[in-house]
């Protein structure tokens, strides 16, 4: 999975980070937990969406945490990106206000003991996931297009998809989580997002940045490459706009 991540640094602003970017503005809207004046952890920041949602909520200050490195180097000039696992976090007792968890508890290999480091470092928790059955056609029409070039999902993927995201993405299993933690007051809820994404280019590009996707793309030859970009634009057209059924979990 970090190497994936690490691979799409590089072009992740300009295809799936627009759309985590919305995701993330609307986890803090929908908390309704206390940003401004705050310190906040943004866990599984990737390039640090829920960061910049954060400071632009009045954050004090935001730690960005991450597994690639490269996907930290995206984060704002104004963070202080920090290269962790959410499941052995290097930070001391209590010493974040809230930690957002943006579309990261569906990626760990155990998402309660994720959540057990989160409640160890932070006082309140604002953590979103795909709500279940949420799919958008674009994917299906990518994920055909790719099949079509002979790409099959990497070993990890097909893992996380089977075995966390379940986890994090079914409401009852996931506030069970949050509490065998430690949180006492615990809610979730779903919420519908509209990213912004709505063009085949756009659509195609969301799809096509995902890091389980992009190390297959990347080892086309150009022609081909360039063959599959066109497909995918051509597959996605009509679908959008993109509107994504998310989770949002928040916890104290």
């Amino acid at each position: 999975m970090q190497a994936g991540y690490q691979a799409a640094a590089p072009s992740w602003s300009a295809g799936p980070g627009r759309m985590y970017e919305a995701l993330a503005r609307e986890l803090l809207a929908s908390a309704g937990l206390p940003v401004a004046g705050r310190t906040v952890l943004d866990l599984g920041s990737g390039t640090g969406a829920a960061c910049r949602a954060a400071l632009a909520a009045g954050a004090r200050a935001v730690v960005p945490a991450d597994l690639a490195p490269a996907m930290l180097r995206g984060c704002p000039p104004r963070a202080h990106p920090v290269a962790a696992d959410a499941r052995a976090l290097p930070f001391a007792d209590g010493c974040f206000d809230l930690v957002a968890a943006a579309c990261c508890l569906g990626h760990l290999p155990d998402p309660g003991a994720g959540l057990r480091e989160i409640r160890r470092v932070g006082g309140a928790l604002a953590a979103s996931s795909f709500a279940p059955g949420w799919t958008h056609p674009a994917k299906a029409a990518v994920d055909s297009v790719l099949a079509s070039y002979g790409y099959r999902p990497p070993g990890w993927y097909a893992e996380f998809k089977q075995h966390a995201e379940p986890q994090a993405g079914d409401p009852d299993a996931l506030a069970a989580l949050a509490a065998a933690a430690g949180f006492g007051r615990v809610s979730v809820r779903a919420v519908t997002v509209a990213t912004g994404l709505s063009t085949p280019a756009e659509l195609a590009g969301w799809r096509l940045g995902l890091a389980h996707v992009v190390p297959f793309v990347r080892g086309l030859d150009p022609a081909a490459r360039a063959a599959l970009l066109r497909a995918a634009q051509a597959a996605v057209a009509g679908t959008g706009p993109l509107q994504v059924g998310m989770l949002v979990l928040t916890a104290c």
